[in-house]
């Protein structure tokens, strides 16, 4: 594998040279090449793009969303504590698209509840009685 590395200015400092920042603000920008992908076993993804590279580390279509607006197609969330929006029922949001869950602190004749959007009005889910062991 060929790794090759230059400046624009062609400095060249010798080994045991002291480099300070200001003799390395004289170097200009560096530019560094690597001839050939570098192979997983060192350190690299052995991909030339990136879409090879997400395959190669097995990083599926999650890996390319926004991190404030994901959609989780398959597979199962397991592990950790969902926490639901929370509104009060004056300011819940657009119930348009179907499917989205959330908290209403009022929105059961005034008492707490889950709601659930059917696409045009949100829904009340009934929270039953409190959890025992």
């Amino acid at each position: 594998m060929a790794i090759s590395a230059s400046v624009t200015r062609g400095f060249t400092f010798a080994t045991g040279v002291e480099v300070t920042a200001a003799a390395l603000n004289q170097l200009g920008t560096p530019s560094v090449s690597v001839a050939t992908p570098i192979a997983v076993s060192n350190g690299g993804t052995g991909s030339a793009n990136a879409s090879d590279a997400r395959s190669a580390l097995g990083v599926g279509t999650l890996g390319t969303q926004a991190s404030n607006s994901i959609a989780v197609t398959g597979g199962t969330i397991s592990g950790t504590i969902m926490t639901l929006p929370s509104y009060a029922v004056s300011g819940v949001p657009s119930a348009s698209p179907a499917g989205q869950m959330i908290y209403v602190t009022d929105g059961n004749s005034g008492a707490a509840t889950v709601a659930v959007s059917d696409g045009s009005a949100w829904k009340v889910v009934a929270l039953g009685a409190t959890i025992s062991t």
